[in-house]
């Protein structure tokens, strides 16, 4: 599925023990068709020393093309359920208690989540957060700076994924701390989700706010590109569009771009879908471009991308996959 979408590498972004025995299985027997880098799920039920176990996982994943050095955390929930963690209170009434206006559900008080990271991070592991409220996102920073001050420099690449609703202070912090922005365009749009969920619980200044991926471009972040895939389209293509419009797959030229001064344009876009990816992944020497030494990792469109409206990228179609020189797949007809 991922191969018919031009994608040969990929972050699995949460992998339980049962995920990561079927990963080095295909691996042993030949059959992987692009490369996983596992993020190991953190329980946030249990402490640090969960970690013991991350270093046997880690050690044990000896297959080519299957790495685990990266651990997923959930610190918070979603906005729509009002469980995303926030700084001000959602409007609207609780969904537990209507007399009491809530800030969400994180799933780790600030000194848990700051001994996980921090642990995480003396043994070599890569940090991989879901965060997707301001106060998330905070604490997420807040995590990665005590790791940082503790355990001294290193080139430790932590991502933070989702990153809907920001506080534009911290927007700053990524490039700072050396984070790593992991977005999902495909989610940056007006649909009935934001317009009917997400901005009656937030309103139209904290609403300003959400998916911020211009802003975070201009401030010099590291931006990588993803899709929350199962969850959305795993298809790069549809994310990038929205990307670059701020609309939906489907909407006319004409109709109007949602926040347009979040837009990116479409070389950072196809930027974060290849180098960017790589570089969160640890690649960006030997993949996401095309130049004399790096990993024959390409794909071949079936137009080209700067000569069409930004509307139709969505309509294009990988024809062609090669992983690291191999063909992966081809589509009907195609003859290279």
């Amino acid at each position: 599925e991922m191969n018919r979408f031009g994608i040969v590498q990929f972050q699995e972004a949460s992998a339980r023990p049962a995920m990561v025995e079927a990963y080095r299985s295909v691996a042993r027997q030949g059959r992987l068709t692009a490369r996983a880098r596992l993020s190991l799920y953190a329980d946030p039920s249990k402490d640090a020393a969960q970690v013991d176990g991350f270093v046997a996982t880690r050690a044990a994943t000896t297959e080519r093309g299957v790495t685990a050095g990266t651990v997923k955390i959930f610190v918070d929930g979603v906005i729509e359920a009002g469980t995303a963690a926030v700084l001000e209170p959602y409007l609207g009434p609780s969904r537990t208690d209507a007399r009491t206006p809530v800030r969400g559900l994180p799933n780790f008080s600030d000194a848990a989540l700051q001994a996980l990271v921090t642990r995480l991070d003396k043994d070599g592991f890569q940090t991989h957060m879901h965060a997707i409220g301001d106060a998330a996102i905070r604490q997420g920073l807040d995590a990665i700076a005590a790791a940082a001050k503790a355990n001294g420099p290193r080139d430790r690449r932590p991502h933070i994924a989702h990153i809907q609703l920001f506080a534009p202070s911290d927007i700053a912090r990524f490039r700072e701390l050396g984070v790593v922005a992991n977005m999902q365009p495909l989610w940056a749009w007006r649909d009935s989700f934001i317009r009917d969920l997400t901005e009656p619980r937030l309103g139209p200044e904290r609403s300003r706010w959400l998916y911020p991926f211009g802003s975070l471009q201009r401030s010099g972040a590291v931006l990588a590109g993803g899709s929350d895939w199962s969850v959305s389209s795993v298809n790069p293509l549809d994310a990038i569009q929205v990307a670059v419009t701020r609309k939906g797959l489907d909407a006319a030229p004409s109709e109007p771009a949602w926040l347009p001064d979040e837009r990116l344009d479409l070389p950072t876009a196809l930027a974060a879908y290849t180098n960017g990816g790589a570089y969160v992944s640890f690649e960006e020497h030997d993949s996401g471009a095309i130049e004399a030494g790096r990993l024959a990792d390409v794909i071949v469109l079936d137009q080209n991308l700067f000569a069409i409206a930004p509307e139709r990228i969505h309509d294009t179609h990988v024809v062609w996959t090669l992983l690291e020189g191999r063909e992966v797949y081809r589509a009907a007809g195609f003859a290279p």
